[in-house]
């Protein structure tokens, strides 16, 4: 089975978590269909508790096949089954009627036991804005242990809101692993960046009321300036991409009782 072929058999089953208040998207994430539940990232399942929720799919590449339900937050948290938070195995697996009777794609998960570094593999998901189903394909680079996981690093476009999609053997289409998160070399600059930002605003309210030019508060416009500089930074932080990703293998997921 080529790529665009297996894209098509299996994109039902890949799900769009997206969060909604005061009529607009506040965060999103990706999610994937497995013995009829819903599996995720923890830290993707934990949205704000006054939000709805819309979970929705693409049956085909046609962006007016979406399809969605909408809950809310307190109905999805109450579907959840089981869970692992994000510093141990970072998933979270719900039962949720209105997906159970969508005839969804449901995934075979099928631990990387015999995949090795060079690998293809897919990852399916609706990163950054898209509300449309994308698909990115890379290779192993590497397997590694971190805490009580074992990760699977990825040479792959991995974005914010990819989190929690399925990591696909290019060859089968089981999924091998849980996307968690992205990670680039400018990771820990963009951190010490931002903490600048933070510790710039702290001295400078400090420094409130010592100059004064008349009704002008040259504090208080620098601290502005300050917080302005700080969301653009994290923006490019979000959409910074340079092709690294990681997983966490699916042996986690199989390890629980409800999916084994």
């Amino acid at each position: 089975m080529n790529i665009p072929e297996l894209v098509a058999k299996v994109r039902s089953g890949v799900i769009h978590i997206e969060f909604h208040m005061w009529g607009k998207r506040i965060a999103s994430g990706t999610g994937f269909m497995a013995s009829n539940l819903l599996i995720t990232n923890h830290h993707v399942f934990l949205g704000h508790r006054d939000s709805t929720v819309v979970l929705a799919w693409q049956p085909t590449q046609d962006p007016a096949s979406r399809n969605e339900v909408q809950m809310p937050y307190a109905n999805f948290a109450a579907c959840l089954v089981t869970g692992s938070d994000q510093k141990n195995y970072d998933f979270a697996v719900l039962k949720i009627p209105e997906l159970e009777q969508k005839g969804l794609f449901q995934f075979d998960l099928v631990p990387p036991n015999e995949e090795r570094i060079g690998e293809q593999v897919v990852v399916l998901g609706f990163p950054l804005e898209h509300r449309n189903l994308v698909c990115h394909l890379g290779t192993i680079s590497s397997f590694y242990t971190s805490g009580p996981a074992r990760v699977i690093q990825l040479d792959a476009s991995v974005n914010q809101s990819n989190s929690g999609g399925p990591l696909l053997d290019a060859k089968t289409g089981h999924v091998l692993g849980i996307v968690t998160r992205k990670g680039t070399g400018l990771s820990r600059l963009f951190d010490e960046l931002l903490s600048v930002f933070d510790k710039n605003v702290k001295a400078l309210e400090a420094a409130k009321g010592l100059i004064g030019l008349g009704p002008v508060d040259p504090i208080a416009a620098i601290i502005t300036g300050q917080h302005q500089m700080k969301t653009l930074a994290a923006e490019i932080q979000r959409s910074a991409n340079v092709g690294i990703g990681y997983a966490f293998s699916v042996e986690h997921l199989l390890a629980d009782a409800a999916l084994s």
